[in-house]
């Protein structure tokens, strides 16, 4: 057997062959490793994408554009306006992951197209800013044929079937409805409608007496024609026979209007847990009839078995035309409905630049969302501000009531005697005409600022002559002789020749050092709270965020841009509302607002309502309105913040 000494092999390894290529492994997968961390560390880059499907529809069709934007601070997207198309928007999603740390949001935005005429269109580059720089998506096309068949030449519509209301008695039970233990039933008051118009809707949920049941939610209109107003809070409880068989019936109450044209459904669900009683097993007796075999018995042994059910309504169709665009007036900002107008001021009597409290009020019944404030016809002499607004809801729905408005003009001359009348165009459905009322000239005392005439004193001549020279007979001073007046005065007068050094202001400034040293710690113990502190860090962060919106709005406000104006108001609200809310800034809505907000902040719920008015009918503002508005807002955001 041959043998290896173990000293001989060591000898023999190549020793710094092998060193220098582990000290190269080394540092290569260090590099590596560091490298890795460093790409992971980035998080991810931001991007928008944009895609529209279809792209090719029909004249009276819809179609949704999708925006996705994601990145450490994705803001909101600004759609160009194309002429011919409208965009509305229809809802949004947030998802947020985190890497290495770094929280970064993909947020999704989608919008209803619609086209006023058939044709070939492209929408424009969609641009975001997204981490502090702007991106844009590419150019889409978007073709509209038409008109369709069907709405070239509409059939004729049946009468619409009278409200349940009105009927005095609920209708029988439909086949599908004969064997179910409970069902769903929605009843507008009526299946002829307008773009925009306010329907109110109710609807039923029937429980077959005997049941006890659990709701799991609120019902649901579903479709996306139509938008639904708030439910009612707490459903209102009856009792209704049906063929012989009663019932209990839970009843909400809201309102619907359409967001295009065209034949839809109208449906709800409604998700409940039933409890089934199930009856005792009646067992055979040799001697006739148990005692325990009668109803009492029955209902008290029994059992019940639960049973989770989804209730769906039979669809009712609804016919939903446009607002026609014939003799459309230039104020005209949606309101669909029947309204009157009535307009007092306060005080009459007044003097150039006091104040002058205009209270004007729109009550009636339809969509109060796309109720703005009346205009006067001409405003010159005045000073005019943005006025308050307040609404007095008369029935659940939101579907009657009052609207209020309260504005300051300012007279800036004696010489306007009254008031111009105010103006409010809308659209009445059942005269199918548009209606414009218009209110009467309100009569004012205004007098000058001030009654006494300034009555000035020159000094005379000869007292001037004898201080500067001579005046002769046609009373122009005469140039002085070259010598100076004699003074009868000393001048000003120092009281005492003290020393710079024991002046007490000098003194008093050899404390500015020491406290620009106090205030260097305080800043610097400042930031080191905010590092440690994520809530002040966060306050922070959100009130930079607000005011690089408010910078928007000043450069929107400079270049007239009143949709980019009113993103930048919207975001600037719902940035210092998610903060006080707890809530993902893009996930607030106009609802929620309404809904949350106390009556005070009327600022804020105007930009929403605004933000939605200029979506929908392309309202334009002035640019002292757009002044106004954003002095409001932020008042306003100050005011929650405290």
């Amino acid at each position: 057997m041959k043998t290896y000494r173990v000293d001989a092999i060591v000898r023999r390894l190549p020793w710094k062959k092998m060193l220098i290529a582990g000290t190269s492994f080394t540092v290569v997968a260090c590099a590596l490793i560091l490298f890795a961390g460093r790409a992971q560390g980035r998080g991810p880059v931001g991007d928008i994408s944009a895609m529209l499907e279809p792209q090719q529809v029909r004249l009276g069709d819809a179609a949704i554009l999708a925006i996705h934007i994601s990145g450490e601070q994705p803001g909101a997207p600004t759609i160009p306006p194309v002429e011919g198309l409208r965009f509305l928007p229809i809802g949004q999603n947030s998802q947020y992951q985190s890497i290495n740390g770094k929280v970064s949001c993909i947020v999704s935005y989608l919008y209803q197209v619609q086209a006023e005429h058939a044709g070939d269109f492209t929408l424009p580059p969609i641009k975001a800013d997204i981490n502090g720089q702007v991106k844009k998506t590419a150019p889409i096309g978007f073709r509209v044929s038409g008109p369709r068949g069907a709405m070239a030449n509409p059939s004729p519509l049946p009468p619409p079937m009278p409200h349940a209301a009105k009927q005095g008695r609920t209708r029988g039970l439909s086949q599908d409805e004969e064997n179910q233990i409970a069902f769903l039933r929605v009843t507008p008051l009526k299946y002829r409608s307008y773009v925009g118009e306010l329907v109110p809707v109710g609807i039923k949920a029937f429980f077959r007496q005997g049941l006890q049941a659990t709701l799991n939610s609120s019902p649901l209109l579903s479709g996306n024609a139509f938008a639904c107003q708030q439910l009612s809070q707490k459903p209102t409880q009856t009792e209704e026979v049906l063929d012989g068989v009663p019932y209990a019936v839970l009843t909400w109450h809201t309102a619907i209007s359409a967001v295009k044209e065209g034949e839809y459904p109208v449906t709800a669900e409604l998700d409940a847990t039933l409890l089934i009683p199930q009856n005792r097993r009646r067992g055979l007796h040799t001697f006739g009839r148990s005692i325990f075999d009668n109803d009492f018995f029955d209902n008290f042994f029994a059992t019940t078995k639960e049973k989770n059910i989804k209730l769906t309504s039979r669809p009712q169709k609804m016919r939903v035309l446009p607002l026609p665009k014939k003799e459309r007036p230039i104020d005209f900002t949606g309101a669909v409905g029947r309204f009157s107008l009535s307009v007092t001021a306060s005080p009459r009597n007044g003097m150039v630049g006091d104040p002058i409290t205009i209270k004007m009020a729109v009550k009636g019944e339809g969509n109060f969302d796309r109720v703005s404030s009346p205009e006067l016809i001409s405003t010159d002499g005045w000073r005019t501000y943005t006025p308050a607004v307040s609404f007095k809801p008369a029935d659940s729905a939101d579907y009657e009531g009052e609207k209020q408005f309260e504005q300051a003009v300012i007279p800036l001359d004696a010489s306007v005697n009254c008031i111009p009348p105010a103006v409010f165009s809308y659209f009445d459905a059942t005269a199918e005409k548009y209606v414009t009322l218009r209110t009467p000239p309100i009569k004012v005392n205004i007098t000058p600022a001030s009654h006494k005439a300034k009555a000035s004193s020159p000094e005379q001549p000869g007292r001037l002559a004898s201080l500067s020279g001579s005046s002769d007979s046609s009373g122009s001073i005469a140039k002085n002789s070259g010598l100076a007046p004699i003074h009868i005065s000393m001048g000003p007068v120092v009281p005492s020749l003290r020393p710079l050094l024991n002046n007490p202001w000098f003194i008093g400034a050899q404390g500015i050092p020491l406290g620009a040293l106090f205030v260097g710690l305080f800043l610097g113990r400042r930031n080191r709270k905010f590092s440690d502190d994520p809530t002040l860090l966060k306050r922070k962060q959100v009130r930079q965020k607000i005011g690089k919106s408010i910078k928007a709005m000043d450069l929107a406000i400079a270049g007239h841009d009143v949709p980019q104006f009113f993103n930048g108001c919207r975001a600037a609200a719902q940035e210092r509302l998610g903060e006080i809310w707890s809530q993902a800034p893009e996930s607030i809505t106009l609802a929620d607002v309404k809904a949350r907000l106390p009556e005070s902040a009327t600022g804020v719920r105007h930009v929403f309502e605004n933000a939605d008015a200029v979506a929908y009918s392309g309202r334009s503002f002035s640019q002292a309105e757009l002044r106004e508005f954003r002095d409001v807002l932020v008042k306003e955001l100050k005011n929650l913040e405290t």
